[in-house]
């Protein structure tokens, strides 16, 4: 009984000192739960972890949170571009990486249009809005028919593969000989300047136009006028001779309103001009006057007039008299003439003068 007594007494003890060494003060992290030295308490415990609020040695910063978009990430670092979250309200994007055309930028910009660094979908990007020059504001290289205009290289541009309108495919402005036809600006564009064909400066031929189309008009005198050489069907007229073959006489100072008085101009005929056909034309006019004109007129002494009629019909050639007036007689001298009626015009069969110095006037 003494035996049993003992050994319960030594089991006893064993396990008290057990329980004594577990509780027993820690030298080096300090007192037990609650005694000195403990969590908290003077003896310096175990340091406080990143997130409690306050700043320690080691942390950049402690918010006391653990939201990853403010300035101050879980890990007590503050937040910075390439960390791979995103700081709100200042950061478009963080991708965690260096890489410049990903999508976010070294700058954790999203990446657009227009700033200047191509990214994935991209031709181009030169950082302007400037449509005229080789990127455009799309961010697309610029090439005819997209509708810009890129300066120094292409004259047009309507964004459209069109030849029929103002500008052409190759971004040309259109012009007459460019083998397109400009639709409500010309009727046609054969490609040359040939003005015998069917297409002159790209409008249709026609009779009139002045051209003679080769193979289809005989003549083509700008008009539809006939008995002047050239019918309204474009046919030779059947003309006299001297209508198809004439000199012409086309002064200013042979016109009757030419008067510069005694001692200007004095022009004597019949040393300018050999007998034959003539016809008035230009400033000289278109005719010989009907009535004598005054004394110096037409640029000479005595000016010459028709005394007669005139030939009515196309063919028709008449004799008359050319007057010259001096000193109040209106016939001082006198020449025979022939006048022959061409259709749209006379002329003149008309000799030396019998002296000098006499001229023959003109008059529209």
């Amino acid at each position: 009984m003494t035996a049993f007594r003992h050994a319960g007494i030594f089991l006893a003890l064993t396990l008290f000192a057990a329980c004594s060494f577990v509780n027993a003060p820690d030298p080096v992290k300090g007192g037990g739960e609650g005694g000195e030295g403990g969590e908290g308490g003077e003896g310096g415990g175990v340091p406080s972890p990143c997130g409690n609020g306050v700043y320690q040695t080691g942390e950049e910063c402690d918010d006391g949170n653990d939201i990853e978009t403010d300035g101050c990430l879980s890990t007590c670092k503050t937040a910075k571009c390439g960390d791979g979250f995103v700081w709100e309200g200042v950061e478009g994007c963080d991708d965690g990486n260096m890489v410049n055309d990903d999508g976010c930028t070294n700058a954790c910009k999203l990446s657009t249009c227009g700033d200047n660094t191509i990214q994935e979908g991209e031709d181009c990007d030169d950082g302007n809005q400037d449509d005229t020059d080789v990127c455009t504001s799309a961010c697309k290289t610029a090439t005819c028919g997209d509708g810009f205009v890129l300066a120094g290289i292409e004259a047009c541009d309507d964004g459209n593969t069109d030849d029929t309108d103002g500008c052409l495919q190759g971004c040309n402005v259109a012009t007459c000989g460019d083998g397109f036809v400009q639709v409500g600006v010309e009727e046609c564009d054969d490609m040359n300047l040939s003005n015998t064909d069917g297409c002159v400066a790209c409008k249709n031929a026609i009779c009139g136009d002045g051209f003679v189309r080769s193979g289809v008009e005989e003549c083509d005198d700008g008009n539809l006028v006939g008995g002047d050489g050239c019918g309204p069907g474009c046919t030779k007229d059947n003309l006299l001779p001297q209508c198809m073959s004439y000199a012409t006489l086309s002064e200013a100072d042979r016109n009757v309103n030419f008067n510069d008085g005694d001692g200007g101009v004095e022009v004597c005929d019949s040393e300018v001009i050999g007998e034959g056909w003539y016809r008035f034309m230009g400033a000289a006019g278109t005719q010989m006057p009907t009535f004598p004109p005054p004394d110096y007129a037409c640029g000479t002494d005595a000016p010459g007039w028709v005394q007669g009629s005139y030939p009515a019909q196309q063919g028709d050639v008449v004799n008359a008299t050319v007057c010259f007036n001096w000193s109040g007689n209106n016939c001082s001298w006198s020449s025979a003439i022939q006048i022959a009626h061409c259709g749209g015009f006379y002329v003149f069969y008309l000799p030396l003068t019998p002296v000098c110095h006499l001229r023959y006037c003109g008059t529209n």
